[in-house]
């Protein structure tokens, strides 16, 4: 609007001008050439910063690469650039292209930062190429209704250029958690690129360095505002020798935000005027079709306030374009055929499965505690590789059940008390597994397997101490089995194993990795017949959740089919490995096999 009425103002006085002798066409021409010099001025100390960003979508963590584009200022002739924090942050890669020779492009990396101005300097090696900097001038000289130049590359587009005029100084605003002080407002067209890029007076000196604008939708809407150059002037003097200091607020006045709850003591008893013994350090953004809610204690509303015309849907926003590059692919196999399913992912599972079945059948695990991070690892979403995992578990599991029952170590007594509260929770925890975050089911995953290894490694500290086992309560039952006597609480065990299988039910375990350090920890049963327990319950476990991931619709037949038939393979040999195999060791491996997977899966989440 301010832009329209300087423009009708300079018509208006154009018969002024041409009485004075001033030929209208010689006053606008005179204007012109001001702007294109200006332009052509601070052109060649212009470029573009493009810097490779990483994040995390869907279920499955899928990286997804993209650009935040933004610009950046020459500062310095050795290379030195000038550009917004927050266009360059978390970059794993940052290029920096010449707009002087349009081709030039070179690797950048970070001189300097500071994430609370939302300033870095970038440097660069050149290989002889000449960097002319950008002339700076004063910005604690420009006043509002000054014209200004924002250049940059919004959206991606360089030598991008408008024209505006200086609206407003000193605004105070909130990007994010950065709080921005003494910002100088344009209404010169800012968008997203053009980050880091300048904002410079008519006779060509960069005032300010546009960061931001104010757009409920994301685009422009009128609202640009820029770093002044002597705040930023400041943040790299130390670097290219510049002394340039940057105003101070005066200090008998204490910073206030706006935005937060006035105290409630005696001197702020009242409602009164702020500003007499404070300096707004962040306005309140209000709606001028508010109805207004305190009495009028200023000179004007924009004292304290940023005011809009409509309801505020969000604050300021950083104007850094971002252009996504790639999505890692996501194996999802049931939209793709069956030969790129075997192809691509079945034929490398396989042989790790057939191994892991053997090393879990031997320790009485179903072994979902490595399915589920080895089917993630080939692109596997989280909620389909634990249905999976699940298949794979009661498959193999059933085939090694017929080994150890020959061998007159199952306890069918026990596992009739502790398999129906376990199968109860692994249907409700595959069930309900849809409503927890992944990154959390992914923690929850890792600590779980930690806390099974150190009852593990407890063993022998533990049966040193306790003769029986723990019984807290009257609900007792006596068991023998092989020439071992022992007995278990059912008021401990029932609910512990509930908690177990909903654990495992959620998490894509057959419950296993906890089950046997139960036993033989809390309740002394030998390991053998632990593992040989474990080895019937974490079937009916295991299938239990799957029937639950399957009622919300976590299943691909296919891959589980397949994969169940080799660990099928691999458990037959596991379980005749098992009964011969010493308890110490199995004690040990199964330990050891939990500590690394739980580690490995806290490394991949951080």
């Amino acid at each position: 609007m301010k832009k329209q009425i300087a423009i009708t103002l300079i018509l208006l006085m154009l018969p002024v001008f041409q009485a004075f002798g001033y030929e209208p066409a010689s006053y606008l021409q005179d204007l012109q050439e001001s702007i294109n010099q200006s332009i052509a001025s601070v052109r060649p100390s212009i470029v573009n910063v493009t810097a490779r960003k990483k994040e995390t979508a869907g279920d499955n963590l899928t990286p997804i690469w993209y650009n935040s584009i933004g610009s950046g200022i020459i500062i310095d002739s050795r290379g030195y650039i000038l550009s917004n924090y927050h266009v360059v942050e978390n970059a794993s890669s940052i290029n920096v292209t010449l707009w002087q020779s349009g081709q030039s492009q070179y690797s950048a990396k970070i001189l300097k930062q500071d994430p609370a101005q939302d300033l870095v300097v970038l440097s660069i090696q050149t290989n002889g190429e000449k960097l002319i900097p950008a002339q700076t001038g004063n910005s604690d000289n420009i006043e509002v209704g000054d014209w200004v130049i924002s250049i940059g590359s919004p959206f991606g587009f360089s030598h991008s250029v408008s024209l505006g005029i200086v609206s407003e100084m000193n605004r105070h605003l909130k990007i994010g958690t950065s709080i921005y002080e003494s910002m100088i407002q344009t209404d010169a067209v800012i968008n997203q690129g053009n980050s880091g890029g300048p904002l410079v007076n008519i006779n060509g000196m960069v005032v300010g360095v546009g960061t931001a604008i104010f757009a409920p939708a994301g685009t422009y809407r009128g609202l640009g505002f820029a770093i002044p150059i002597n705040r930023a002037k400041h943040f790299y003097s130390r670097i290219t020798g510049a002394i340039q200091a940057a105003a101070v607020a005066p200090a008998n006045k204490i910073p206030v935000n706006l935005n937060k709850r006035i105290p409630n003591d005696a001197i702020h008893k009242k409602f009164s005027d702020c500003t007499k013994c404070h300096i707004i350090s962040q306005k309140m953004q209000v709606s001028v079709q508010q109805k207004m809610n305190h009495p009028m204690v200023a000179s004007k509303c924009s004292t304290c306030h940023i005011l809009v015309n409509e309801p505020v849907l969000k604050g300021p926003t950083p104007v850094a374009a971002i252009t996504p590059l790639y999505v890692q692919p996501v194996v999802q196999p049931a939209k793709q055929s069956f030969y790129d399913l075997f192809t691509h992912v079945i034929i490398k599972l396989i042989p790790v499965i057939l191994i892991s079945s053997i090393i879990f059948t031997m320790l009485g695990v179903g072994g979902g505690f490595l399915y589920v991070p080895v089917l993630l690892l080939c692109g596997i979403d989280f909620h389909t590789a634990t249905s999976t995992s699940l298949m794979i578990i009661t498959m193999s599991q059933l085939s090694a059940l017929y080994i150890f029952y020959k061998s007159g170590l199952v306890d069918v007594k026990l596992i009739m008390i502790l398999v129906f509260p376990t199968m109860i929770g692994a249907f409700l925890g595959g069930v309900l597994s849809q409503h927890f975050n992944v990154q959390l089911l992914s923690i929850m995953f890792a600590c779980t397997l930690f806390l099974a290894s150190y009852f593990m490694m407890k063993e022998n500290e533990q049966l040193k101490g306790i003769e029986g086992g723990i019984a807290a309560s009257n609900w007792i039952s006596y068991h023998d089995c092989s020439g071992y006597s022992y007995f278990v609480d059912m008021g401990i065990s029932v609910p512990l194993t509930f908690v177990v299988g909903y654990m495992g039910g959620m998490l894509g375990m057959g419950g296993g990795w906890l089950m046997v350090p139960i036993m033989v920890v809390m309740f002394n049963i030998p390991m053998k017949i632990a593992v040989a327990a474990s080895s019937m319950m974490v079937p009916l476990t295991a299938f239990s959740g799957f029937l639950g991931h399957s009622m919300v619709g976590h299943i691909d037949i296919p891959l589980a089919v397949i994969l169940s038939v080799t660990s099928i393979i691999g458990a037959q040999v596991g379980a005749r490995l098992s009964i011969d195999t010493e308890s110490n060791l199995l004690r040990f491996l199964f330990a050891f096999v939990l500590s690394v997977v739980g580690l490995w899966m806290i490394i991949r989440i951080f």
